[in-house]
């Protein structure tokens, strides 16, 4: 038989199978090559067999990952339930405290006090056993409306009740931070020739913001000096991300003198212009509006 006559009989043999149709409706001459052809038609009818299973193959595979998806979505919505809940949760009101609700009556809501007024009453609605700090917020906006980052040294005339912890870097100081991590003083000290060796602190102490700087006088040749100002209530003010400077001006139990000049200190530093708005309370208490 010539190779074409076979190859065309295999040809409509793999057509019939396609279609569906019996093989034994094929004729051909040579009845000789009739287990060839069968063996050829063995070979189409694996390959359609093959394709059959991976179609289906193909299908059980969409249908499992059209199930996975909608479990997906199931899992989804079950984990982005409690999550809204929270949410919720947190959108809520805070719910204040008995004493917190009555000593807020003694502040008129929308009023800007003079600041002896505003002493007088911080101190009036403090509601702690022990003796609270009296705490000024102060927000600074620059000309386009962003928060204006500003920074700085203010010593008050009067104790603010806060004793700081001064710490001088030295060779010994610096490795016991750099082992450690800890960092347990509230203000630290450096010469400039020692600056060099303090570098490795920057990752532990910058993030504290407790970096030595020279524009806060942390950096200085004189270290006695900047240590005993330091100590005696010469602090740092900054403004934080949304442009609030949080201060201690002093003690709930202080003369209302002093805090007033305490006050008036820090107020004094900061540009008249650029102050949006001030607030006076307790540790804990209702806040109090300050006129600028």
């Amino acid at each position: 038989m010539a190779k074409d006559n076979l190859d065309a009989l295999l040809e409509q043999a793999e057509e019939k199978i396609e279609k569906g149709e019996a093989l034994d409706e094929i004729e051909t001459e040579h009845h000789g090559k009739v287990k060839e052809v069968s063996k050829k038609e063995s070979v189409a009818s694996k390959i359609k067999e093959s394709k059959l299973e991976k179609k289906a193959e193909e299908a059980s595979i969409a249908e499992d990952a059209e199930e996975t998806g909608e479990e997906k979505t199931e899992n989804k919505e079950a984990t982005e339930k409690p999550k809204k809940a929270k949410k919720a949760k947190q959108g809520k009101a805070k719910i204040r405290s008995k004493k917190y609700q009555e000593v807020k009556t003694l502040i008129e809501a929308n009023k800007k006090y003079e600041i002896a007024d505003a002493i007088e009453l911080v101190k009036k609605s403090s509601y702690t056993k022990f003796d609270g700090n009296v705490e000024a917020h102060i927000r600074v906006l620059g000309k386009s409306g962003k928060p204006e980052q500003l920074r700085g040294m203010v010593s008050y005339p009067h104790s603010n009740g806060k004793k700081m912890n001064v710490v001088v870097l030295d060779e010994k100081t610096i490795e016991e931070i750099a082992k450690s991590g800890k960092v347990e003083a509230d203000i630290y000290l450096a010469t400039p020739e020692n600056m060099p060796k303090v570098v490795k602190l920057a990752k532990i102490l910058g993030p504290k913001g407790k970096m030595p700087n020279p524009k806060n006088g942390t950096i200085t040749d004189d270290i006695d000096k900047a240590k005993e100002e330091l100590s005696g209530g010469k602090v740092e003010y900054k403004a934080d991300s949304y442009g609030i400077i949080h201060q201690v001006i002093g003690k709930v139990s202080g003369k209302d003198k002093e805090l007033t000049e305490n006050y008036q200190a820090l107020v004094s530093l900061l540009p008249k212009e650029k102050i949006v708005s001030i607030n006076l309370c307790a540790t804990m208490g209702p806040s109090v509006k300050v006129q600028k």
